[in-house]
């Protein structure tokens, strides 16, 4: 039976200090800590019709190479860079800050054998997208990668061979795990639109038509179905734009995240457009993950509220929501969309989610299965 909803996270997860892993009864290692918690937490399905995802955390925020950009950059095979004075490097050597990253990538494989020693069921990895990557890194002449055409054509390539490679190590120390990958694309409106700047700040990269986007998530999509997933088993960031969700149903993706806070009303002619481009292509068999900020002050409940509202005046009744997924995140996607934070910042620690945020989630998700249910 499909659940009526389904729990999951952005693939962030503060680390327990070592203050509350005392308290807890945690180890003192982050890793096994923070793995130990999600599984508490996201481990088993509430409710024979309220699912979860548990995932593994691709960012901990123990130190500046614990966020999700270094993270991915350790997975990228054949790759190697530093961290400069002006942000992550792709080139030539391997700096400490990079090796150490890839070290913390293998200390968090390793601490899943013991956390989720027999554990059977969804298990999520998290990377950001191709685009979010050409736009937050750096080339050794100082400019973005997003600069370099043949650069950014490589790395769907690099990332999927990377992914696929780390799917098969966690497989071999989570032999029960079923895999689920999270493509956050949280800057991809800014390459999109043309607001990712210059290292000068003097001008802006040219605007990438999303075609041209589109082509790069579909030379990810069918390296990683080359590798044994299923479009099932992967989830994109798409943005707020008709146009981009478009790129992505072309490119073969079928599970892309929504989040209403980003998303235009139904009053405008841009609203309208997207809104019935999200209403096509679930029609058509896509499925959306809803992004939601479950924090107080997250405006949870009246975010989806919105969504509820203006999927009935698309002509949809409550009930055919059902089966959806939400997605907790802090909010930190919305502002790298909206151009508010330059993908290339290293992230705050209060941008990552913790207990709190995953526990107002779980509270939440009877409420919307009960609504969703007739």
């Amino acid at each position: 039976m499909t659940p009526l909803v389904t729990l999951t996270g952005d693939g962030t997860f503060r680390a327990p200090t070592p203050l509350e892993a005392a308290r807890l009864g945690l180890p003192d290692d982050p890793h096994l800590a923070a793995l130990m918690r999600l599984r508490s937490l996201l481990g088993d399905d509430l409710e024979e019709q309220i699912a979860t995802r548990l995932y593994l955390p691709a960012a901990l925020g123990t130190d500046e190479t614990d966020h999700l950009l270094p993270a991915t950059l350790a997975l990228l095979a054949e790759t190697t860079g530093d961290l400069v004075s002006y942000g992550w490097r792709l080139g030539p050597g391997m700096g400490r800050a990079w090796q150490h990253a890839r070290e913390l990538r293998s200390r968090l494989l390793d601490a899943a054998r013991v956390a989720l020693l027999g554990y059977e069921g969804p298990l999520m990895t998290t990377a950001l997208g191709p685009v979010s990557l050409a736009g937050a890194t750096f080339l050794n002449s100082g400019e973005r990668t997003l600069s370099d055409r043949g650069a950014v054509r490589d790395l769907p390539l690099l990332l999927a061979e990377g992914l696929i490679d780390h799917l098969a190590e966690l497989r071999e120390r989570v032999p029960g795990a079923r895999p689920h990958l999270l493509l956050r694309e949280d800057a991809v409106a800014g390459v999109h639109a043309g607001r990712i700047s210059t290292p000068s700040g003097r001008r802006n990269y040219p605007a990438v038509p999303a075609p041209e986007i589109g082509m790069l998530w579909r030379s990810l999509v069918v390296a990683l179905e080359s590798g044994g997933l299923e479009p099932g088993m992967i989830t994109l960031g798409v943005g707020a734009n008709r146009e981009l969700l478009r790129a992505a149903q072309d490119a073969g993706v079928r599970r892309m995240t929504l989040g209403p806070r980003r998303m235009p009303t139904l009053e405008t002619p841009d609203g309208r457009a997207l809104w019935e481009g999200v209403a096509e292509a679930r029609d058509a068999g896509c499925s959306f993950e809803i992004v939601v900020d479950p924090r107080p002050g997250g405006k949870l409940d009246p975010e989806l509220e919105k969504l509820l509202g203006i999927w009935n005046r698309l002509g949809y009744a409550d009930a055919e929501a059902a089966g959806c997924t939400l997605l907790a995140n802090t909010g930190v996607s919305h502002e790298v969309h909206t151009g508010r934070i330059d993908p290339s910042t290293q992230p705050e620690l209060s941008t990552l989610l913790d207990e709190g945020a995953i526990e107002s989630l779980l509270r939440v998700a009877p409420t919307w299965a009960e609504r969703v249910s007739s």
